[in-house]
């Protein structure tokens, strides 16, 4: 029976991989083909763009889209690997040999743990990168010649001490910090007080200050121009560029230190922590695949029924990262503590998986 497990768990892994590899592959490659025709109007229209500039974007967006999509790829491969053993009588000559439903799961659930740490990996060491690097590109409209990001950052936008604040781009070197064309709107409990427009602001020897600046007072209805003059705010270019990074697109030793950044100014940090521990939620998720997509392995075999079962376990897979996505915009917006947000959903369809393999267990 060892032997014969063996065989099993080798001849059921190797299905898996094989058609999740497939999947993967033609799912990422339409979905890049539709991306790059959605852009390549606005790449190919800057000064200077080649044909290099389409590949370019092909190299920075393929990582994005394979991370995207390997939890998918993941409950398509389950399905139909275990919708054809099904068809094919070999899960109905295990069971008789004596198998439980858990370990004719079992190889499906080692390959899923497996695609799960790769996933991780992948995300955190090449696709968490080239996200930022893509999206630091576009902001700046697919221009050929950039200055490196991670001194730069861009269309940022921010409340802090009853002020929303946006600007262009922010600069920064030794010496100092520079914001381009900065909106400034103070407000007096729910309405605006006070407008102030800036073509940049400069932060030297610990103050900030404005220069071309127009402010328009909402009270007395003036605008009154100042060649500069001085900003009282209380944020600093470190508390700056780490509000700015944006959490989906930061490694997370990275995400850490913008966390105890923020903590260390008393700033809200439920959306970063969020977005911290979905790094970890999220290739989770395609451990409890094999529990989902269950449904499509075991039962009657005529075709109406097999197919409604391949169909309700897609749905289900599908519904899980329906409710991720809306648990994590919960958990970001701070209805949900960040916690929660992250993991209900991964507890909620594990007990649901546990519950269907239960139940095919008893049958």
């Amino acid at each position: 029976m060892k032997m014969i497990d063996g065989v099993f768990t080798a001849y059921v892994g190797r299905l898996l991989v094989v058609r999740f590899l497939l999947l993967l592959i033609i799912i990422s490659a339409i979905w890049q083909i539709l991306d790059l025709l959605n852009h390549s109007d606005e790449i190919m229209a800057v000064d200077g763009a080649t044909g290099l500039s389409l590949l370019r974007y092909v190299k920075l967006s393929i990582p994005q889209i394979i991370s995207q999509f390997i939890p998918f790829a993941a409950l398509l491969a389950i399905v139909f690997t275990l919708t054809s053993l099904s068809i094919s009588s070999e899960i109905t000559t295990m069971r008789a040999a004596g198998m439980s439903v858990n370990r004719v799961l079992f190889p499906v659930g080692l390959v899923c743990f497996a695609i799960a740490i790769g996933h991780f990996v992948f995300q955190e060491l090449v696709a968490v990168k080239s996200i930022d690097r893509l999206a630091y590109w576009r902001a700046n409209e697919f221009a050929i010649e950039l200055p490196p990001s991670d001194k730069v950052r861009t269309k940022f936008r921010l409340n802090f001490d009853d002020q929303f604040i946006s600007f262009d781009s922010a600069v920064r070197n030794d010496t100092q910090t520079k914001l381009q064309n900065v909106f400034i709107y103070e407000r007096n409990e729910f309405l605006i007080s006070k407008s102030i427009t800036a073509t940049e602001a400069i932060y030297e020897n610990g103050n900030w200050m404005l220069h071309g600046v127009s402010v328009a007072i909402s009270e007395t209805q003036q605008i009154i121009e100042n060649p500069q003059m001085e900003w009282p705010i209380a944020f600093n270019p470190d508390f700056l560029f780490a509000l700015s990074l944006n959490p989906d697109r930061t490694r997370l030793p990275e995400l850490w230190q913008k966390i105890e950044q923020m903590r260390a100014d008393s700033a809200d940090t439920r959306s970063e922590m969020t977005s911290f521990f979905s790094r970890f939620s999220r290739p989770l998720g395609t451990l409890i695949m094999p529990l989902l997509g269950a449904i499509a392995g075991f039962g009657i075999h005529r075709q109406g029924v097999m197919l409604a079962r391949a169909v309700n376990g897609s749905l289900l897979g599908f519904t899980y990262f329906i409710v991720e996505n809306i648990s994590l915009a919960l958990g970001k917006l701070g209805v949900l503590p960040a916690m929660i947000g992250a993991f209900f959903p991964l507890t909620l369809f594990l007990v649901i998986g546990f519950t269907i393999v239960l139940a095919m267990e008893s049958k």
